[in-house]
């Protein structure tokens, strides 16, 4: 005989509407009781109804919210066909994507776009987070009212999510700073790093990977610069243009975000390609050129259009079948490319 709710609130001990909101993370629980709960499911062997879910779906006309960056031809491009390629399959069972984006790392701005989606009934978002305090107390205030949220691509301190989908920043880093140092051939490095925003853990991540494996190395090297560099496309060229001016000795640039074509531009223009290192991250429309000319000597993938369509598909599947993903960290694949294979 198939497993309940029923029978899982028995040996649980409370209510069957406490399970069913741990069993599809629409908050409420506490996280030692919905720890406890799908445990119990599991060992049970619970497997919900899928046509009878799928029914419910289609009658519920489930609308889901995802909230991220968007840009012409870099990363959040190619992400962004995930989540269109994903919303497109969804529509046929009825779910509306909602999409929201943002162009400032302001939680003022973030918080807002959040509140439009519960205005508009989501049961589920998907989320790239500002790291800040605000924000982590508005994703627990929607947990609170039911509303299932997953992380995408950069995480926030001191916030569980239902999932989170990203790439290893960490380790990313490091792969940039074992790059560099094989590229280096054992001679000194006067080194730039051009830092993304200190508002996503991402980019901090990064940095602190590269730093502590060129450490580890022994990596010869002086730190000739560390610069912040906006994503703005116009400005970034002229931040990264004006420090290589300014300092004709760099000889290899570490791009931890930001707007990297804008960089390899720069690089382009003063004539440096065959003069320093440039190390970056993704494979995109704009910047695989710039490895054939090198501007760029190689970039790290993070598979953008999986991160992108995991996250949607994670919550359909839990809305529709009761399926939990197999870990609450799913981590992209790190991905080398340089001249020879980014054609």
């Amino acid at each position: 005989m198939a497993v309940t709710i029923k029978d899982i609130a028995a040996l649980a001990g409370v209510s069957r509407g406490t399970v069913d909101r741990a069993l599809h993370g629409r908050g409420g629980v506490n996280p030692e009781v919905r720890d406890r709960i799908l445990a119990l499911a599991q060992q049970m062997g619970y497997r919900p109804s899928r046509p009878a879910r799928q029914l419910a779906i289609q009658k519920q006309k489930l609308k889901l919210g995802i909230i991220c960056r968007t840009d012409i031809k870099g990363f959040w491009s190619d992400l962004l066909v995930g989540v269109d390629d994903i919303a497109a399959e969804l529509e046929q069972y009825g779910v509306t994507v909602l999409r929201r984006y943002f162009n400032y790392f302001s939680p003022e701005e973030q918080i807002a776009l959040i509140d439009e989606l519960v205005q508009e009934g989501i049961s589920g978002l998907v989320i790239v987070p500002i790291n800040h305090e605000a924000i982590r107390q508005k994703l627990q205030e929607v947990e609170g009212q039911g509303i299932t949220v997953v992380v995408m691509n950069s995480e926030l301190e001191g916030f569980q999510p239902f999932c989170y989908v990203s790439s290893d920043y960490v380790k990313g880093g490091r792969t940039a700073a074992g790059l560099l140092h094989l590229l280096s051939r054992g001679q000194h490095i006067n080194l730039a790093v051009l830092q993304g925003t200190s508002v996503m853990m991402s980019h901090r991540q990064r940095y602190e990977g590269f730093m502590s494996e060129l450490k580890a190395l022994g990596t010869d090297y002086s730190m000739v610069s560390y610069l912040e560099i906006t994503s703005d496309p116009v400005f970034a060229y002229r931040q990264a243009k004006g420090l290589l001016e300014q300092h004709p000795e760099i000889d290899a640039v570490f791009t931890v975000a930001g707007s990297v074509g804008s960089v390899c531009r720069a690089i382009k223009d003063l004539g440096l390609q065959d003069k320093l290192l440039h190390i970056s991250f993704d494979l995109t429309e704009s910047s695989a050129p710039r490895l054939q000319e090198g501007s760029l000597t190689a970039a790290i993938g993070q598979e953008a259009y999986r991160q992108g369509y995991l996250p949607l598909k994670i919550l359909f599947d839990y809305f529709s079948c009761g399926i939990h993903p197999e870990t609450r960290c799913i981590l992209t694949r790190n991905e080398i490319f340089i001249r020879q294979n980014a054609l």
